[in-house]
């Protein structure tokens, strides 16, 4: 018997192009679920890293019977000659309560000394701690925040780490009256009387949970921003670590504008529609960018006595 040769019919140019176009549609219709998959789960791990903050915070409270403070190295009023303020800022406080004491142990050589002369964070020997990059301090939805920056202020051509997470000033109107915003004067940031939780001078003022007359499941505390809108961002100084509420939820400025202090030291995010919160309860929520100034602002006080509500 003579085998028969099997024939296999090839694809036709035609046929090949339908198929390679049914692909491309496949794929296209797949890549934003993928995407958004992604960005969800960024989501749940940004929420997750701000859980982790509050209750370092919450931590810090309970040693210390107030909240980490930050020593900003202008002295507001009535500050006292001789104490030395050395620029640091509330989240090294936080660093034993984060699984980084050996890195606050090392930040504490630093604690004596006049920023502004040369001394403190600003000793030339604390460079190398100002780049410690923690990934619990970067959203993971903004790549950037974990590049070193140059660009920040009182730090400008020395690298420093960045943080995503910003302390709540309140919605005190900063820069007033270079600022665009509406917001509660007189602008406090560098005065203290703040009707937040965290701004740059609260060494004169320790918060604490009984300042907060609003409730603390009312109340933000921290909230995310994105470093490359804002060159108030170094993750360890004092003025780098605190936004305000009085610009809207996710301001930006297109092109950006880092440098613009008045208008930019805000609140925002790299995730769609909103960004997150954790509020003075521990507990963490994402608002949304089309939420009510009046409400926002609410929000961001401690002593307002208002009526929070969605």
């Amino acid at each position: 018997m003579i085998a028969r040769r099997k024939r296999f019919a090839a694809f036709t140019l035609v046929e090949l192009i339908v198929v390679m176009a049914v692909i491309g549609i496949l794929i296209g219709l797949l890549l934003p679920a993928v995407q958004s998959a992604r960005e969800s789960a960024r989501r749940v791990q940004c929420g997750g890293n701000l859980k982790q903050i509050g209750l370092a915070i919450a931590g810090y409270h309970d040693t210390h019977r107030a909240f980490p403070i930050s020593m900003g190295p202008w002295p507001a009023p009535g500050t006292a000659a001789s104490i030395e303020l050395n620029g640091k800022g509330w989240i090294v406080g936080i660093l034993p309560y984060v699984e980084q004491a050996a890195l606050h142990d090392q930040f504490a050589s630093f604690f004596v000394g006049d920023f502004r002369r040369g001394g403190g964070l600003r000793d030339p020997q604390c460079h190398a701690l100002m780049k410690a990059r923690i990934g619990l301090l970067h959203c993971p939805s903004d790549s950037s925040s974990r590049d070193l920056s140059m660009d920040q202020y009182q730090w400008e051509s020395i690298p420093v780490a960045v943080t995503s997470y910003k302390g709540v000033l309140g919605d005190s109107v900063i820069g007033h009256p270079m600022s665009i915003h509406d917001g509660t004067l007189p602008d406090c940031h560098a005065r203290g009387g703040c009707n937040g939780l965290f701004f740059r001078v609260t060494y004169g003022e320790p918060q604490n949970y009984a300042s907060i007359v609003d409730g603390a499941s009312n109340t933000y505390m921290v909230g995310e921003d994105v470093p490359a809108h804002n060159d108030h961002s170094a993750a360890f100084y004092a003025n780098g670590d605190y936004a305000s509420c009085s610009a809207p939820l996710n301001y930006f400025p297109k092109p950006p504008t880092p440098r613009d202090w008045p208008n930019v030291m805000s609140f925002r995010s790299r995730h769609p529609r909103g960004a997150h919160f954790c509020l003075a309860d521990g507990s963490v929520a994402f608002t949304h960018q089309t939420i009510e100034r009046s409400l926002y602002r609410a929000r961001s006080t401690k002593n307002g006595r208002d009526v929070v509500g969605e």
